[in-house]
């Protein structure tokens, strides 16, 4: 397998290779003393360097290849910005480089600096099938390496998360607890429903329910009314009287229905159809006051559960889970699970987002703690994982999990993972 240039910039940084007796391309001594810190961007790929060559001591970029060669395939001799580099990092220096001015850009040849094993080591990771790269080196690894590697994904995986909700808070125009309200409706739509539910939670602003807060059935009529679901013809009296309310309210307000088309109910259990999540995001903000104010106050996971555990579902559905079809009698709160996922998806992530945003570490804490106190997830990572010996203790240990698989894993960056990077450099 032929080398990428991400395994040089990886052995650079760490600076993976013999150090003693090092010599440019012209001979002269060379000496690392900063290898520099890698750019994400256009130009060079390390800035800020300091390379003693010779008996100068110098500062600027350094640029990494394959082949020396392949600073003219890539054109870096037209575009000015590399005439800061001060040293070519190649595989192979198979070709002179040169700055616009006709200076010689002295060059570091890694192809015999290298230990055979580490590379035999890395194209085994990059080449296997196995349902992790490292899965065979893995129980090889302390338990404090990868736990401080979980941490690290979680944190990443929250900030990665707060990205949408810092770019929703701007859209509401710094408004935190719509923000806060939109988060939370996206949540009761447990990944297959949650577009609709941002749909319907934009479309009706918080501040409208406030108005009707004592008036329980218009509220529910928003919300049934506006996800489209009483726009035919209804048989049973609630619905149609939520038709009758909708119908005066979305005149006074000029709201039109979502698509009813929108909402997924295939493959769903009864107890998930949107039906029913719309009926306890009903309840929830009924029962609700400044729930957002709430959240902020405690990172109790009982308490925050009672916030949801208050709010009553109309009665009708205790026998339905769809408009004018009766069934069998159901309870139809929030179970546990529920409670546990809405918590870890929607509060736990607003709660750090905020923190960070206000730069107050408690709330940032808060979320950790939220995390920690919720059990484990059951899901197939989780168990892959315990399988291999990394038993998750709870929701921020199975969440770190699913960030490790799906974002480093799955996609063969074990040079960017702790864990991998412990197993490159035993």
């Amino acid at each position: 397998m032929p080398l990428a240039e991400e395994f040089l910039h990886y052995v650079w940084q760490q600076r993976l290779f013999t150090q003693s007796g090092l010599s440019d391309c012209t001979t002269q001594n060379i000496k690392i003393v900063q290898p520099g810190i890698l750019n994400p961007h256009a130009g060079p790929d390390f800035s800020n360097a300091k390379i003693q060559i010779g008996d100068t001591l110098w500062a600027g970029n350094v640029e990494i290849h394959i082949k020396a060669s392949d600073w003219q395939r890539h054109n870096h001799q037209l575009d000015d910005a590399y005439d800061s580099v001060i040293l070519h990092v190649v595989w192979q220096n198979d070709a002179a480089v040169y700055r616009s001015n006709g200076t010689l850009i002295p060059a570091l040849e890694l192809e015999k600096l290298v230990s055979p094993t580490l590379i035999a080591q890395y194209e085994y990771l990059k080449q296997n099938t196995h349902w992790i790269p490292c899965q065979n080196q893995l129980p090889s690894v302390d338990a404090f390496v990868v736990q401080q590697w979980l941490h690290r994904v979680l944190v990443e995986r929250l900030e990665n998360k707060s990205e949408a909700i810092l770019a929703l808070n701007q859209q509401l125009q710094g408004n935190w607890e719509q923000t806060f309200y939109v988060t939370l409706a996206q949540a009761f739509g447990f990944k297959v429903n949650t577009l609709p539910f941002a749909m319907l939670a934009q479309a009706l602003p918080q501040q409208i329910f406030a108005k009707h807060k004592h008036h329980p059935l218009q509220i529910e009529a928003l919300i049934f009314g506006q996800a489209g679901f009483l726009t035919g013809h209804c048989v049973d009296d609630y619905p149609a009287q939520l038709k009758k309310e909708y119908a005066f309210l979305s005149q006074k307000y000029q709201l039109s229905p979502m698509d009813k088309s929108l909402w997924k109910f295939s493959k769903l259990r009864p107890r998930n159809f949107p039906t029913i999540r719309l009926a306890q995001f009903a309840a929830t903000v009924i029962a609700s006051n400044h729930l957002f104010s709430k959240i902020l106050e405690t990172d109790d996971v009982k308490q925050l559960k009672l916030f949801f555990k208050n709010g009553e579902i109309n009665p009708y559905w205790d026998n339905h889970f769809q408009f004018d079809i009766a069934g069998a009698y159901c309870n139809k709160a929030l179970g546990e699970k529920s409670l546990d996922s809405i918590i870890i998806n929607a509060i736990a992530v607003i709660t750090f987002c905020y923190g960070k945003q206000v730069g107050n570490q408690a709330y940032v804490n808060a979320a950790f703690n939220l995390i920690e106190k919720i059990d484990a997830e059951a899901n197939a990572i989780v168990t892959g994982f315990k399988g291999l010996g990394i038993v998750a203790l709870n929701a921020f240990d199975s969440q770190a999990l699913l960030q490790l698989k799906n974002n480093y894993c799955n996609q063969k960056k074990c040079l960017h993972c702790g864990i991998g990077n412990k197993i490159l450099n035993c």
